[in-house]
């Protein structure tokens, strides 16, 4: 397929729905939407990129979030609040998601293949970034690994799902293994011991000859330039970055 081969309502879409189903970790109703297609993100860090986020179906994203329903989306990731409320995750389930969840409800967006997606990528050479809200190996492995063959831009993905029953193991070709105070390098290599991993630390004293730095942290490099979050489908060291930085 080519870009010309589309038609004009999706070569002109920057956002559309490419995938619904339910969710591996308890069976809620769940979908993947692309936003950013025409329009990039604007985000510092990752520089301009389309995004991919899983959200709840059925739930607007605050209500997921207060609720504990959106563990269908995140799983039992530890970056979810704790039982005092603390909470590390980035995502403002207020803002961005919640514009996408009422979008999709208003019937906003249009559906899309992962391979139109992946299309429109390559035509533009434009990268992807997979969770921008939810866990990518929440939908199927197809999903990605269609619009990443397509479209051979840069891309970058993460999961904390490693340790679950239900995880597709092929998912770590594209996404980075996310540890942390909980989920641990010892850990993790007793499930998977070749997989990369993006790890959440306290600081930069204690490094494994195996890990380097994240360098949007170090030298200001954009994730869209960067690439090196992209599972074992790169050959290259595991990524380390200091929490909240």
């Amino acid at each position: 397929m080519k870009f010309e081969e589309l038609n004009r309502e999706k070569q002109m879409a920057t956002s559309a729905i490419i995938w619904e189903g339910k969710s591996p970790f308890d069976g809620a109703n769940i979908m993947a939407v692309v936003t950013g297609m025409k329009k990039p993100s604007a985000n510092i860090k990752t520089g301009p990129m389309a995004q991919v986020s899983i959200l709840l179906a059925d739930m607007h994203p605050v209500e997921g979030y207060k609720s504990g329903a959106d563990k269908a989306i995140c799983g039992n990731c530890p970056l979810r609040p704790d039982e005092n409320g603390k909470r590390i995750c980035y995502v403002n389930v207020g803002m961005p998601e919640a514009a996408k969840f009422r979008a999709v409800m208003a019937s906003r967006y249009i559906q899309m293949t992962p391979e139109e997606v992946g299309v429109i990528l390559n035509h533009r050479q434009l990268g992807i970034r997979f969770g921008s809200y939810g866990d990518p190996a929440m939908i199927p492995f197809e999903i990605i690994d269609t619009i990443i063959q397509i479209s051979g831009t840069k891309y970058t993905s993460y999961t904390h799902q490693w340790k679950e029953e239900f995880f597709d193991a092929r998912h770590l070709e594209y996404s980075m293994a996310s540890l942390d105070h909980i989920n641990t390098v010892d850990q993790l290599r007793m499930y998977y011991p070749n997989a990369r991993y993006y790890r959440l630390s306290n600081s930069y004293e204690n490094f494994d000859r195996n890990e380097v730095k994240c360098p949007s942290d170090k030298d200001k490099i954009t994730c869209a330039k960067c690439g090196l979050c992209s599972g074992t489908n790169l050959q290259a060291k595991s990524v380390v970055i200091v929490e909240g930085e």
